[in-house]
């Protein structure tokens, strides 16, 4: 496959990965609005994120997708919110600065996966708490911690779900 048709089906994948993302996390917000916790919301799409974020890296399997999603998702959800994407954009920045440094690439996957869900819930809410305020900012620094690590290990069985379908599907990756 040259280049060219390779860039064009990375921008698919990320695009429709997006897209996804956005159907599917609107119908888990309208159900997360039942849970007055706060980081409900991002514990109940952790996993369908994970599953998400890994099907696009194993499409993909750049080594900063992560980053490019993250990007755009951010892009796309700012203009819904500014300190959404502000929260999306610290995410992939995040993810990609803990990932980077990881050579095999099922390894990286498998860890930008759990992370992104992880640092999703510590920087929306964390953008919450300190740029919008009202009842999230009451919120001590330490609910933070504990939402990112359940968000994180939910996102553990999203990545499990996620390889488990590809694999009974058959799916190769794109440089494969």
């Amino acid at each position: 496959m040259n280049n060219f048709h390779q860039k064009n089906r990375e921008i698919i994948s990320i695009a429709m990965g997006v897209a996804t993302l956005i159907g599917g996390g609107m119908g888990i917000y309208a159900v997360s609005a039942a849970f007055p916790i706060p980081g409900a919301k991002f514990m109940l799409m952790a996993p369908y994120l994970s599953i998400v974020l890994y099907v696009i890296q194993f499409k993909v399997s750049s080594k900063f997708t992560v980053l490019k999603f993250g990007t755009v998702f951010a892009a796309i959800m700012s203009f819904m919110n500014i300190f959404m994407g502000m929260a999306i954009m610290m995410t992939g920045l995040l993810t990609q600065f803990s990932i980077g440094w990881i050579k095999n690439a099922e390894r990286r996957i498998f860890w930008g996966s759990i992370l992104f869900s992880g640092y999703t819930g510590i920087c929306a809410l964390g953008v919450t708490k300190y740029f919008i305020g009202g009842v999230v900012a009451e919120i001590p620094l330490i609910w933070l911690l504990l939402i990112g690590i359940i968000c994180g290990c939910l996102g553990v069985f999203g990545t499990k779900v996620a390889k488990r379908i590809l694999k009974y599907m058959g799916v190769k990756s794109l440089h494969s």
